[in-house]
């Protein structure tokens, strides 16, 4: 079996990958009519030569063979999360991932690894993972705007509002145009004008004296200059993504700052 072995590697060393994988195959079958499994050496080289020729369910069936063998090591749960990736597998790709992390903590690949199972448990929900997971990436990790998105997506599921304040402002200072930043913002804003502007109205209707009324336009001059504010998240918004909800949000940002004429045009486009 040793001259099977040497032929085989060589064969992958000059890129002969079927004569490789027809050579590690003879040893396979010899490992397993002995019942002798878990003493096979090659399950992982059969597997990387079926992935080179594309045989994706092949090079799966011999990584998990040689997960369950004595030569099994940290590259073989990467190779098939790598390959459940490549066939859209998110669960069981997340299985291999935590796999990897729980079992290798010194693994060569374990900040790709985690870095991808963040991605991943953004991906299926698992918010609470992901938030914990993320105190654990690299700081050149945290830096990545896609990964900053999906922490602020886990953050905003788990209505942690103040993470989510600091993420959109750390995504707008690397890039203005960010459209989960501006999005934030732009709501953000809108919303904490449109309260207080209810709440004095509110108050104004129900004690109509000189007081209530410097009251309510003090309050009305916060109010505008919030309105301005998310007015220009959404007209940077709009400028990338034209949708009708957004011409909405501007319309209704004018019609409380009394530009009727802009706000009708904009109600327009929102149809």
């Amino acid at each position: 079996m040793s001259s099977s072995i040497d032929n085989g590697k060589s064969a992958f060393q000059t890129g002969n990958y079927e004569n490789a994988l027809q050579q590690f195959e003879e040893v396979i079958v010899y490992y397993e009519k002995k019942n002798q499994q878990k003493e096979c050496p090659v399950y992982g080289d059969a597997a990387y030569a079926a992935k080179q020729l594309g045989e994706t369910d092949k090079a799966i069936g011999y990584f998990k063979k040689d997960q369950r063998s004595n030569f099994v090591n940290a590259e073989t749960y990467y190779q098939l999360a790598l390959l459940y990736r490549e066939i859209d597998n998110l669960s069981k790709e997340l299985d291999e991932l935590e796999a990897y992390v729980n079992k290798f903590p010194e693994g060569k690949e374990l900040e790709k690894v985690e870095s991808r199972l963040f991605e991943v448990y953004v991906e299926s929900e698992n918010w609470e993972q992901a938030v914990t997971l993320w105190g654990k990436l690299s700081a050149d990790e945290q830096e990545k705007i896609n990964l900053l998105e999906g922490y602020f997506t886990a953050n905003k599921a788990l209505d942690i509002d103040s993470v989510c304040d600091v993420i959109a402002t750390n995504l707008l200072g690397k890039d203005e145009n960010n459209l989960t930043g501006l999005d934030w913002m732009a709501k953000k804003y809108f919303w904490q004008a449109e309260y207080r502007y209810q709440d004095e109205l509110k108050a104004y209707e129900k004690n109509k004296t000189n007081k209530q009324y410097k009251k309510l336009l003090r309050a009305l001059d916060v109010v505008s200059s919030d309105f301005k504010t998310s007015l220009n998240y959404f007209k940077k918004i709009y400028a990338q993504d034209p949708k009708p909800a957004t011409a909405k949000y501007i319309g209704n940002i004018y019609n409380r700052l009394d530009d009727k004429k802009k706000a009708d045009y904009y109600y327009r486009l929102a149809k």
